[in-house]
């Protein structure tokens, strides 16, 4: 009987020592703060924002924080799923733009320094989220590996 309540002295620690470390985690990481809407690569000259490609989405700010600046990432591919550019397909871009919380607001990202030949069809956009947002309180929310990223199916 000694045994087995010594056993149950160290299960109990042990589930006490599991609690008590996974209550100092946040779940903040854990959910998606953002929305992107339609992504969408438009060839031809849009306004000024570019004259042979770019990558049109919509960003809805889903936390209470304001945004101050965010990092995107995706992959752009032609119609046959293939790397249409003479670089990597793989883009990253910056924006420093002021998003309230709760607000959506439409981006547009130019692909045209990407561009060496002028595309006949629309490319596709694949993988494409935050990898980082900056609040304008200080702190930020970070996604390195794309969990929250949004997938096309490519046939």
């Amino acid at each position: 009987m000694k045994k087995f309540s010594l056993y149950f002295k160290i299960f109990l620690l042990f589930i006490a020592s599991f609690f008590s470390f996974s209550a100092c985690e946040t779940t903040d990481n854990f959910s998606c703060p953002y929305v992107i809407s339609s992504p969408r690569v438009e060839s031809g000259e849009f306004e000024d924002k570019h004259k042979f490609a770019g990558l049109h989405f919509g960003l809805y700010n889903d936390s209470e924080k304001e945004i101050e600046s965010f990092v995107l990432s995706c992959m752009i591919y032609d119609s046959e799923g293939k790397n249409p550019f003479a670089c990597s397909n793989c883009i990253v871009s910056r924006c420093d733009w002021k998003i309230k919380g709760g607000a959506l607001v439409d981006f547009v990202i130019d692909l045209d320094h990407y561009v060496s030949v002028i595309p006949c069809e629309a490319y596709q956009v694949d993988y494409i989220y935050l990898r980082e947002i900056r609040y304008a309180d200080g702190s930020s929310w970070k996604d390195p590996y794309g969990m929250f990223c949004i997938r096309e199916e490519h046939e």
